[in-house]
């Protein structure tokens, strides 16, 4: 009976002694686990911090102002050449700085032009007064067909790089639709054809904006050269 109780306690002894040793183990892994989870959300964090500071960064780019010519069409005037609305062309040029996304920019032209009320040759009316014509972006989409052969190598990458000419026409617009991402308004009237055209001699402010970060990259003022 004794020789039994000796071997019974020394096995109670032992089993204690893995266990208290065993308990530390657990406890260093369990906040070894927790540490490498906390560094795991914080790397998240900071890169998620850094992705926001980057998308709302304002694009720099130093835009060139070409040329700016055309005139209006009106045949009941007597008064001034007539001048289709295709030749009323405005040409930009991207001459250093950021590659402009072409989705996200846009373009405001503003001055004394004139536009139509209606379908052009098709019982449209022309109405002349201050002019407001915005794209709200410069690619292909929901514009004339010919926007795309004129402007191929900015529109081909969907972005305006460096050394790249926009030319903008006052017949961008896809055919006066409702679809049309070229917008015209005429003393605050904004049903017309979407087609434009500014007259000669007259100053007009064109603008050229990042609509993503609400920033204005480039800003002219310029006379129109009679087409």
């Amino acid at each position: 009976m004794k020789t039994w109780g000796k071997i019974r306690a020394k096995e109670f002894v032992s089993s204690e002694s893995e266990s208290d040793a065993v308990t530390p183990i657990i406890g260093s892994l369990l906040m070894l686990i927790v540490l490498v989870a906390l560094a795991g959300v914080a790397v998240i964090s900071f890169s998620n911090i850094a992705n926001e500071g980057e998308s709302t960064q304002p694009l720099v780019a130093r835009i060139s102002l070409e040329s700016c010519e055309g005139g209006l069409y009106d045949v009941d005037s007597k008064d001034e050449k007539i001048t289709r609305l295709v030749e009323n062309r405005i040409v930009l040029v991207h001459e250093g700085g950021n590659s402009l996304p072409c989705n996200t920019i846009a373009i405001k032209i503003s001055g004394y032009g004139n536009s139509y009320k209606g379908i052009v040759a098709k019982g449209g009316t022309s109405i002349k007064g201050n002019t407001e014509v915005l794209y709200q972006n410069i690619d292909s989409k929901e514009k004339n067909g010919t926007y795309m052969d004129r402007n191929g190598a900015v529109i081909n990458d969907g972005s305006w790089n460096v050394g790249e000419k926009l030319v903008l026409c006052g017949q961008d617009s896809a055919n006066g639709t409702a679809k049309s991402s070229v917008k015209v308004s005429v003393d605050g009237d904004s049903n017309t054809s979407d087609n434009y055209g500014f007259k000669a001699g007259s100053e007009v402010t064109l603008k050229v904006i990042d609509f993503k970060s609400n920033n204005v990259i480039a800003e002219y003022q310029a006379v129109v050269k009679q087409a």
